[in-house]
């Protein structure tokens, strides 16, 4: 039986670039020999194939995994399921994840929209994360005009509901703005998120990408073994770090007694 690691991918809002982070993260992960695997739960506007899952199944030359709800209309997830008759149920999505989750190392699930969009009359992407007990979880924004809103409220709406944000990616327009390229160090500046990497808008296996991806998957701590991921969080000693680290051996303590033994993400 695999023991996974679960991250969740939810944007600041739609078409903010959480599919393109996602696929990048599936193909350097893979690269690097993690058992790897990517679940969109949830899709609106899905002719034949859904075209985020397509892109997922691209990124790790295998097979799609549909969505376990999929709808036609390209709208809000909850009215897309109200017009089909079809409501979203969260059971079943979370059971559907703890299936994928005995076949890899890794679980990405990529969620639609943001933390509010609205899954059914009184469920949200809130509760679909609580329900899948991810352990991280990455925002995704554009790098764009907006950016600095946006993502603080993320950040303010994440505490409030107890959700914690691991890292923030972002991810390059297709129209850039005279902000695009200043954001990430104005956030950081502002202390408004942990920027972790900016996307830029290249093909998954450029390397220009794969060093946003590995920057992600090093910071967001993945340890890999040969066949599985213990994750034990342990505090960091020194107040520079303010996220726990995951270890792979249960009697690492202390992040110095790792030395030698986390295998990390670089791109040669």
């Amino acid at each position: 039986m695999a023991c996974s690691m679960r991250l969740v991918i939810i944007g600041t809002g739609t078409e903010v670039g959480k599919t393109h982070v996602t696929s990048c993260l599936l193909a350097e992960a893979q690269h690097r020999g993690v058992r790897i695997v990517g679940y969109k739960p949830i899709a609106t506007g899905v002719g034949e194939q859904c075209e985020d899952a397509m892109r997922h199944a691209s990124a790790l030359q295998a097979q799609i995994i549909a969505p376990t709800f999929a709808y036609a209309a390209p709208i809000s997830p909850h009215l897309a399921a109200r017009r089909e008759g079809r409501p979203i149920d969260l059971h079943l999505i979370a059971q559907r994840a703890n299936e994928l989750a005995q076949t890899c190392d890794v679980l990405v699930i990529e969620a639609a929209g943001g933390f509010l969009t609205p899954l059914g009359e009184s469920i949200t992407n809130v509760e679909l994360i609580q329900a899948l007990g991810p352990n991280r979880v990455l925002l995704v924004a554009p790098d764009r005009l907006g950016v600095l809103h946006d993502v603080s409220v993320c950040c303010i709406a994440a505490t409030a509901l107890r959700i914690r944000i691991d890292g923030v990616a972002l991810s390059s327009p297709s129209s850039p703005d005279h902000s695009t390229g200043t954001n990430a160090a104005e956030l950081e500046r502002l202390q408004r998120g942990r920027i972790m990497a900016v996307f830029p808008r290249a093909d998954i296996k450029a390397p220009e990408s794969r060093h946003a991806a590995a920057a992600i998957w090093n910071q967001l701590g993945l340890v890999t073994l040969p066949h599985c991921l213990t994750l034990i969080s342990t505090p960091q000693p020194s107040s520079h770090f303010d996220k726990p680290v995951f270890f792979a051996l249960g009697w690492i303590k202390h992040p110095w007694q790792a030395e030698g033994l986390i295998q990390g993400f670089s791109v040669e």
